[in-house]
């Protein structure tokens, strides 16, 4: 939690890494370590919390930083939340290819207003053409 206010305002509370990884052990981990399984925290990723284990599981299994990345999808209302997330999964990168992938896949907006301008480049997650307009990174 950053603020009170914050939390008070937007329900904003970070789950503690200890608990984030309690969680993940419960998923088979042939799933999460896939790079070709979307995994998604799209109600409230916060600052990544989920979304760095996933990769960091990934990462341990072999499975190459870009590639690992290509499939996991993040969404937060808040700017510096989204900004800090795709700081953490980038691990320090400038490669263009590495920040493209995560400007399309770690957004800013309101999981639940359809209208939400945040939802203008991908589409509104929960229509029925939604990620038709998300730029696929199979190469």
């Amino acid at each position: 939690m950053r603020t009170i206010e914050r939390k008070n305002k937007f329900g904003e509370v970070f789950t503690p890494p200890q608990l984030v990884n309690e969680m993940l052990d419960k998923i088979p981990q042939e799933e999460l370590i896939n790079p070709d399984k979307v995994i998604g925290d799209i109600s409230g990723c916060g600052n990544g919390n989920f979304l760095v284990e996933v990769l960091n599981r990934r990462l341990k299994a072999g499975v190459k930083h870009i590639d690992a990345i290509k499939t996991i999808y993040g969404v937060d209302i808040m700017e510096d939340n989204i900004q800090e997330c795709k700081e953490r999964l980038a691990m320090g990168s400038k490669s263009k290819k590495v920040w493209e992938i995560l400007d399309n896949n770690i957004i800013c907006a309101d999981a639940l207003d359809p209208n939400h301008k945040g939802w203008e480049k991908v589409g509104y997650m929960w229509s029925e053409d939604y990620g038709t307009n998300f730029k696929k990174f199979t190469e």
